[in-house]
């Protein structure tokens, strides 16, 4: 423990506001080396012009990285015969759309210069609040298989306001095949730069006591918390084994709450989404905590940036942190988390989103992506 709490208190002694000279990126014999990344959901496109158009808009803004969401909810945004296409693009589920995006966007992201990752949502298995999906050819998951949803101690779906899906469990082994088949038909068929997991984790902490989980935590004889934690572990390693390219994800901001804040959620102890544990145990190659918070006046303070960035790097088992910068900050905060991810040691960073980043492409290439900077190296791999 000695050696960790020395190493956070030098991270935390640094000076907390960004000088101009933080806004400059590690470099390496003069090549600056930073992930700049940019989340684009589902929600940002509709058409193959669409895409080309928030590809070049990124480009020009400095990222050197897109994370482009092809799975939603157990559908496909590109042609498979594993799940049924999205609703979004034609206005009914298994519509083709008549385009292929994946396939546009790795095309145009490598003409570009860009690394395209394949961006899936894990165990959300369809939206709260809608009736169960027509027949498709494939099959929607929820029709065929009722069984792998979450549920509480009475059978019930756990739903609530703050959660607009309902959730595959992580505990069952065919939603864990059915994950990591989705991805290596990805990996297999596009040139990706990656696989990006969202969600990976338990809805809230009153799951799973879908039968399948029931009994096999029962089996198991690990406290009930740890199974679950090793759950969602063995999903993400099912990926990882499953594919080539690097496998990175989209976690909680805070995984422990370390600094005795009122009212935090924990990724570990909440979701059982235990982030640390993956670049410990090499399951991923890199996390995107998502630090949706500003850096504030005292580090230490409640959700404060600095500090997560800080607690994330000092646990990343000599991985990768791309530190997660909410588009929905003010300005100057994301200018403000940009240069602290890079004084506290991350090797760059993701934003959220570029439906939200939009207005502010121009000022962030001036004045936080100046110059191009390379993707860093996973020696590793």
């Amino acid at each position: 423990m000695l050696p960790f709490i020395l190493i956070f208190a030098s991270l935390l002694s640094a000076q907390a506001t960004p000088s101009g000279s933080d806004l400059v990126p590690a470099s390496s014999q003069g090549q600056l080396v930073e992930m700049r990344g940019i989340w684009v959901t589902r929600w940002s496109w509709d058409s193959p012009e669409d895409v080309r158009r928030i590809l070049g808009d990124v480009k020009k803004a400095g990222f050197n990285s897109v994370y482009f969401q092809v799975r939603g909810s157990f559908d496909a945004f590109y042609p498979s015969e594993i799940e049924p296409w999205g609703a979004r693009l034609t206005g009914s589920l298994g519509g083709d759309p008549g385009w292929d995006p994946l396939a546009l966007a790795v095309e145009e992201a490598h003409k570009l210069g860009l690394e395209l990752h394949a961006y899936l949502n894990v165990f959300p298995l369809w939206k709260s609040g809608e009736a169960l999906p027509p027949a498709t050819d494939p099959p929607h998951a929820i029709r065929t298989h009722p069984g792998w949803e979450v549920q509480d101690q009475k059978g019930r779906s756990l739903l609530s306001d703050e959660q607009p899906y309902h959730f595959a469990s992580p505990g069952n082994p065919e939603v864990r095949f059915r994950v990591a088949q989705v991805a290596a038909d990805i990996d297999s068929r596009y040139a990706v730069d990656g696989i990006h997991l969202d969600y990976i984790r338990y809805p809230h902490k009153s799951t799973s006591h879908d039968a399948v989980s029931t009994l096999r935590g029962a089996q198991s004889g690990m406290p009930w918390p740890e199974w679950q934690r090793d759950q969602v572990i063995a999903t993400v390693a099912a990926v990882s084994a499953r594919v080539d390219a690097p496998v990175t994800a989209a976690v909680w901001g805070v995984n422990e709450n370390r600094w005795g804040w009122e009212g935090v959620s924990q990724g570990k102890h909440d979701f059982y989404q235990d982030s640390h544990a993956f670049l410990a145990r090499g399951v991923l190659d890199a996390i995107a905590p998502m630090i949706y918070w500003p850096v504030t006046s005292k580090q230490g303070q409640r959700l404060d940036f600095s500090t997560l960035v800080a607690d994330h790097v000092a646990h990343s088992s000599g991985r990768h942190v791309y530190a997660g910068i909410s588009a929905a900050l003010d300005y100057d905060q994301i200018l403000r988390c940009i240069a602290s991810a890079r004084q506290f040691g991350a090797q760059g960073v993701v934003v959220f989103d570029y439906s939200q980043i939009k207005p502010y492409l121009a000022a962030l290439k001036r004045d936080a992506f100046a110059q191009e900077a390379s993707v860093p190296t996973m020696e590793w791999r």
